[in-house]
């Protein structure tokens, strides 16, 4: 009889934990379903990478993490010795071909007059030659007729004749010497060609003495803009490369949290919306405006709960800009309704 109690007793606690796992069960149901829907977002910032854009050696480092620094602010000084004999050498490089060019500019300029000279001298002497060569031949042909007519000796026949001849002789002469003072200009243009040659290569000098400027004003590292140093990469001393970082930085100022918003609520909000959030510190709000509604659906997916033909959610990010200084990246906001 007694083990039948007992029995019984047993039974009946076993249907009483029963009913309180059940009841448990529930509660906790209602209180998933009763939890905070509010929708979270990450707080992100403007962080850009200060790279070296020559390669070389850390003499300077101005700067260390918590920084505060201003746009233009040099950070970092790499060795610049190499680039500023290099420098020193392509204005040597300069100043030696525009001595030459000059040199050649006045060589051109004394041959141009030179040879300008001569051809006015020898195209004057051309045309008092033809003058007298046209005189010449005609009492040739005059005192030939006579001579021929017996009007005039043979002596005074052959004067003339001997005139018209040195007259035709000094003609071509004069013909010969203009030709080569037009020959002298063919020089003078040589010369202009080889002064231009001269003028190219002062060109690509100086284009080389640019370049070399470029890389002597980049061995100082400056701020892209007024930021705070976050994460210093390299220390006084070290060999860098191109590219390679110095430093990070980040704007306080320049700031955003990215919402994932169902696609079944992403009607609700519109570009320059404005809205306000709240951080983990309830004490934390801020305001923004939606600057941005990606029209690339996230990766992340709302899952379908049962088989009664529901489907899965896909979410689209929501861009707020909040540009406020109290926020730091990785902090978590929601949306406050």
């Amino acid at each position: 009889m007694f083990e039948f109690i007992k029995f019984n007793l047993l039974k009946k606690n076993m249907i009483y934990m029963m009913v309180l796992i059940s009841l448990s069960s529930l509660l906790v149901g209602c209180g998933n379903k009763n939890e905070d829907q509010s929708l979270w977002g990450r707080a992100e910032g403007k962080e850009v990478d200060v790279n070296s854009k020559i390669p070389g050696r850390v003499v300077e480092l101005l700067v260390k993490e918590g920084d505060r620094v201003e746009k233009g602010q040099v950070i970092a000084r790499i060795d610049k010795r190499d680039i500023s004999a290099q420098a020193d050498q392509a204005k040597a490089n300069i100043s030696a071909l525009t001595a030459q060019n000059n040199q050649a500019s006045t060589v051109t300029k004394l041959q141009d007059q030179t040879s300008q000279a001569t051809v006015t001298t020898a195209q004057a002497q051309i045309d008092k030659a033809g003058a007298d060569l046209a005189l010449a031949t005609n009492d040739y042909n005059r005192f030939s007729e006579l001579f021929n007519s017996g009007a005039v000796s043979k002596q005074v026949f052959d004067a003339y004749s001997t005139k018209y001849q040195v007259a035709e002789a000094t003609y071509q002469q004069a013909t010969a010497n203009l030709k080569a003072a037009q020959a002298g200009l063919l020089q003078t243009d040589v010369n202009v060609a080889n002064e231009k040659a001269v003028q190219s290569k002062i060109a690509q000098a100086q284009a080389a003495l640019s370049q070399v400027e470029i890389a002597l004003d980049e061995s100082e590292i400056k701020a892209p803009f007024s930021g705070i140093v976050t994460t210093k990469f390299v220390e006084v001393g070290a060999m860098i490369s191109q590219g390679m970082p110095i430093v990070t930085i980040q704007d306080p100022v320049d700031n955003w949290i990215n919402l994932k918003v169902k696609e079944t609520e992403l009607s609700k909000y519109a570009l320059n919306q404005s809205v306000k959030l709240q951080g983990r510190d309830e004490k934390l709000q801020v305001e923004g405006v939606i600057v941005d509604i990606s029209n690339k659906p996230e990766f992340a997916t709302y899952r379908a709960t049962d088989e009664r033909g529901d489907t899965d959610i896909i979410t689209f990010n929501v861009k707020i800009q909040v540009n406020n200084d109290v926020i730091k990246p990785g902090m978590r906001f929601k949306l406050l309704s």
